[in-house]
């Protein structure tokens, strides 16, 4: 019989009489929770200037005592591990010399022995300085004892801009055709061995041949060149066995056994028949240098 816990359709429609206690301990009355806003002022406080007299802002930071520097004195610098003559850096900006012969900075102009004066010292003045004579190119061979026949001037390779000849076509010996070996492994790989090995099968099995050229139409997306023409090659193949199909079916009378061996015996001679046109296909392409198809 239903009672009250299948249900409040099924509950009493008269009160208990009594209440039994439960046999569980009371819940625990949770800690009642402090007021955040307890004691918060009820009216919103509004702001007031102080009231008597405070410092001002500036006084409160602490006082720098200011290095004063004359400018039209120089700069002294300090030497380091990274700016002493020892670096690269150092000796670019080297100041060490004597009063009588400073040191050279890359702000200076290079100075070199052919600039000296009777007493050996070198004259800083690029004004002063002879011509060059010769040709600096032969006198540094001559010096190194080296023998070098004169540099010829080759002839140019291309027509001289606005000639006949540079809107005339280009000779046909700087062209050279590619190589055009193709050999029976290369096509065989580019017309995938699945593909090749179904046809096989199929060619040499007489009941099998229809499902195997079917098997080969849809490893035809697999290859290496000319998809499109090898399948159309299949689809041409496909209606060309429909078409006898249908009319074996109509001159058996209906019967499917004659129909399916007229059928195969088509679909074998395909199976025969599109091997060799997959290769030479896939050969024309490798020949013309197509790019491979991705897979």
């Amino acid at each position: 019989m239903a009672n009250w816990t299948d249900g409040p359709e099924y509950a009493p429609t008269q009160r208990p009489v009594a209440f039994e206690a439960p046999p569980g301990e009371p819940l625990q009355v949770p800690p009642a929770q402090p007021n955040a806003a307890a004691g918060a002022p009820l009216e919103q406080p509004a702001w007031q200037p102080p009231q008597g007299a405070v410092a001002p802002l500036e006084a409160l930071v602490p006082a720098v005592a200011e290095i004063s520097r004359d400018p039209h004195s120089a700069f002294t610098t300090t030497s380091s591990p990274m700016t002493g003559t020892s670096s690269a850096w150092g000796s670019a900006h080297s100041t060490t010399g004597t009063s009588d012969h400073p040191g050279w900075t890359p702000d200076q102009p290079l100075v070199t022995s052919a600039t000296t004066s009777a007493g050996g010292v070198q004259n800083p003045n690029p004004s002063t300085w002879p011509a060059p004579a010769g040709d600096p190119g032969a006198a540094a061979i001559a010096s190194r004892g080296l023998n070098f026949p004169p540099p010829q001037q080759a002839a140019p390779s291309f027509p001289q801009p606005g000639t006949p000849d540079w809107f005339a076509p280009a000779p046909q010996a700087q062209w050279r055709p590619p190589d055009q070996t193709v050999t029976v492994a290369q096509m065989w790989r580019g017309a995938t061995p699945g593909l090749m090995i179904a046809l096989i099968v199929g060619a040499l099995v007489n009941p099998l041949s229809v499902v195997l050229l079917l098997v080969a139409a849809l490893l035809a997306g697999r290859v290496r060149y000319r998809v499109s023409r090898i399948r159309h090659i299949f689809a041409w193949s496909f209606g060309l066995l429909a078409a006898v199909g249908t009319m074996g079916l109509l001159n058996s009378d209906l019967d499917l056994g004659t129909a399916w061996s007229v059928l195969s015996g088509w679909a074998q001679v395909m199976c025969w028949v599109i091997p060799i046109i997959v290769l030479l296909q896939v050969g024309a392409g490798i020949r013309a240098n197509e790019p491979p198809n991705q897979p």
